[in-house]
C-alpha cells in the first residue's frame, strides 16, 4: 500500500476542483459561429507549445511475429475474423513501422513537430506477458534505438505503455482485464518500462482510452478480445484498468520520479453533447452532464477527484458497479500529473449511445476543454489524440481533412486564449495511415499516405501534412494582411453574378451575368469532374 502521509502531500499539490462544476459550461451561450467572438481566431499559441503527432504499436508496427514478438489479443481477433472489415485485413504488416521506423522519424522532421507519441508493445517486450521474467532483447533494442534517434532530432518521445494490444496469453490464462490479477502484472510491466526507458522519457501515458477497451472490447465485442459481456463486464474491466493505472502511477512516483523527473498520466477519451435545441434548462443540462460522466467522468472522476465514481453512474448501475474500498479510494485519487485527452471519431460515434432525447453529439473540442477546466480544477491538458478520418479512397489531397484539422486546432487555440484552459500540447492523429481497429483499412487517419497494397509502404505527405507543417512553423494562425477584416464598398460598376452547377450526373455548367442576361448562359469550355454520391 501507499503511505497516507505520501498521499496527503500529493493531494496538497493539486488545485481544488468541484465535481459537477462542468454543468456551468452549458449555461454559457454557445453563440452562432458567425459572431465575432466565435469566429476563427488569428493568434499564436503560447511559446513552447508542444506540437506533435502520434501512432500506436498495433496499428502501425506490423512485424506481428518478427524477432520473437508474442501474439496480442488484436492479432488473434483479426486473424480469427471471418467477415466485415477485418476479414483478410489483419495488421500483420500494417505500416511496417517496426522495420521502417527511420522513415517515420523523417516524416516527423518534415512536419517539424517537437514530440512524437507512440506506444510500446507489451507482447513484443514480453511475449508471455510476464514482466518479472526476461524481456525480448530485440524489442528493447528497437525502442531504445527509436527513442535515441528522436532525441537526436530534438523530438521528445511521449510514450504510452498500453494501447489495447494486451498479450494474448494473459487473455487465455486470466480472462484479460476482467481479472484483477492483471493489475499487478501491469504494475510490473510499467516498472520495467520506467526502469529501462525512463531516463530518456519525460512524458508517460499509462494507457490509451480505457473507455473503448471496457465498452468495445468486453461489452459489445466490436474490439478485441471480442467479448460480449454487456455492462457488467465493461464495469469490471474499467475498474481493473483504473486500479492498474493508479498502481503504475504510484510506482513511478515512489521509485522513479525523483531521479527521472518525468510526468505520468492516462489518455481519456470523450465525445461532446449539446442540450435539446440549445436549451439550457436544468433538466437538459443534467442529461448532458450525465452523458459526459458516462464516458469521460467514469474514469476521470476516480483519477482526478476523489477515487470514486460519479453519482450518476452509481444511480444508473446500482450494485452492478464495482466499489473502491476506502483505502483504494485514497491511492486511486490524484494519480495523474496532467490531463491527457483523446478527441476523435471513435468516441463521438459511441457518444450517440449515451445521450438523452433531443441531445446532439457535436465535434466541439473547445466546449469539452472548457468542461474539463470547470470540472477538474483547470488542470494542464495535453490533447493526446486530435483528428478525424477520411475514406480509404481519399488520396494525397485531403481537403476535408485540412478543414477539420484547422477547425480542431483553432478550437484549442480559442480554449486557451478566450477561456483560459491550460492546454500545453497537441498530437495530430495519426502520423501515418495504419490499421484502424474494427474499420480495418477502410478509413485513413494519417498525415502521411501509405499504400498498404505496396510492399515498400512508402510514406508520402498528404495535403494535411503540409498544412499541419505550416501551423507548427507559425505556432498557430498569426495575423497578416490577408486575414485582417476589411470594411468598405466594391466599385460602383462591380458586376455581381451567380454560378450554377447542375446536380445530376453531368458536367454542364452555366454562368448567370445578371446585368447582361435574364437567364443563365451555358458555358462550352468549363467542365467539372463528376463524383459518385457518398457520405
Amino acid at each position: 500500500g501507499v503511505r497516507h502521509s505520501t498521499i496527503r502531500k500529493i493531494q496538497l499539490a493539486y488545485a481544488t476542483c468541484s465535481p459537477g462544476e462542468g454543468r456551468n459550461i452549458w449555461q454559457q451561450p454557445n453563440m452562432d459561429p458567425i459572431l465575432k467572438q466565435q469566429s476563427f481566431l488569428h493568434e499564436t499559441f503560447p511559446p513552447g507549445f508542444l506540437w506533435g503527432s502520434g501512432t500506436s504499436a498495433f496499428q502501425t508496427e506490423g512485424a506481428w511475429n518478427q524477432d520473437g514478438k508474442g501474439a496480442s489479443i488484436w492479432d488473434s481477433f483479426t486473424h480469427n475474423s471471418v467477415s466485415g472489415n477485418l476479414a483478410s485485413e489483419a495488421a500483420n504488416v500494417a505500416s511496417d513501422s517496426y522495420n521502417r521506423w527511420e522513415e517515420d522519424v523523417k516524416a516527423l522532421e518534415y512536419v517539424g513537430v517537437r514530440s512524437y507519441s507512440f506506444s510500446l508493445s507489451w507482447p513484443r517486450l514480453f511475449p508471455d506477458g510476464n514482466a518479472r521474467g526476461q524481456p525480448n532483447t530485440a524489442a528493447v533494442k528497437h525502442y531504445r534505438r527509436l527513442i535515441e534517434r528522436l532525441l537526436e532530432k530534438k523530438i521528445e518521445p511521449v510514450v504510452t505503455l498500453h494501447h489495447w494490444d494486451l498479450p494474448q496469453v494473459l487473455q487465455e490464462d486470466y480472462g484479460g482485464w476482467k481479472n484483477d490479477t492483471l493489475v499487478e502484472l501491469f504494475e510490473a510491466y510499467a516498472a520495467f518500462c520506467f526502469h529501462t526507458f525512463g531516463s530518456r522519457v519525460k512524458h508517460w501515458l499509462t494507457m490509451h482510452n480505457p473507455y473503448l477497451v471496457a465498452v468495445q472490447g468486453y461489452g459489445t465485442g466490436a474490439h478485441a478480445p471480442g467479448e460480449t459481456g454487456g455492462p457488467a463486464a465493461s464495469l469490471t474491466v474499467a475498474h481493473n484498468l483504473i486500479k492498474a493505472h493508479a498502481k503504475a502511477w504510484h510506482t513511478y512516483n515512489t521509485n522513479f520520479r525523483k531521479a527521472q523527473k518525468g510526468k505520468v498520466s492516462i489518455v481519456l477519451g470523450s465525445h461532446w453533447v449539446e442540450p435539446q435545441r440549445g436549451k439550457a434548462a436544468d433538466a437538459s443540462v443534467e442529461l448532458c452532464q450525465e452523458s459526459i460522466e458516462a464516458a469521460l467522468g467514469w474514469f476521470a472522476n476516480p483519477i482526478f477527484v476523489d477515487g470514486d465514481y460519479p453519482v450518476s453512474l452509481k444511480t444508473k448501475y446500482g450494485a452492478l458497479l464495482p466499489t473502491f474500498t476506502p483505502e483504494e479510494q485514497l491511492w486511486v485519487q490524484k494519480t495523474a500529473d496532467f490531463f491527457a485527452l483523446s478527441f476523435g471519431p471513435n468516441n463521438l460515434r459511441l457518444g450517440q449511445n449515451i445521450i438523452g432525447y433531443g441531445q446532439t453529439v457535436t465535434p466541439d473540442l473547445r466546449r469539452l476543454l472548457g468542461w474539463i477546466k470547470l470540472e477538474y480544477g483547470n488542470p494542464s491538458v495535453l490533447v493526446a489524440e486530435g483528428g478525424w478520418f477520411s475514406e480509404a479512397t481519399v488520396g494525397m489531397e485531403d481537403t476535408v481533412g485540412i478543414y477539420l484539422m484547422k477547425s480542431f486546432v483553432n478550437q484549442v487555440l480559442r480554449a486557451i486564449k478566450l477561456d483560459g484552459v491550460q492546454v500545453f500540447g497537441y498530437m495530430a492523429w495519426s502520423l501515418v495511415d495504419g490499421f484502424e481497429w474494427n474499420y480495418g483499412y477502410s478509413i485513413r487517419r494519417g498525415l502521411f499516405y501509405v499504400d498498404i497494397s505496396k510492399p515498400n509502404r512508402t510514406r508520402s505527405p498528404k495535403s494535411t501534412a503540409q498544412y499541419y507543417r505550416q501551423i507548427v512553423k507559425d505556432n498557430g494562425f498569426p495575423s497578416d494582411e490577408t486575414s485582417q477584416e476589411v470594411k468598405g464598398h466594391f466599385p460602383c460598376k462591380f458586376q455581381w453574378g451567380l454560378l450554377r452547377v447542375e446536380t445530376p450526373r453531368s458536367s454542364r455548367t452555366a454562368i448567370w451575368p445578371l446585368h447582361l442576361s435574364p437567364t443563365p448562359i451555358q458555358t462550352q469550355s468549363l467542365h467539372r469532374c463528376v463524383q459518385r454520391n457518398h457520405c
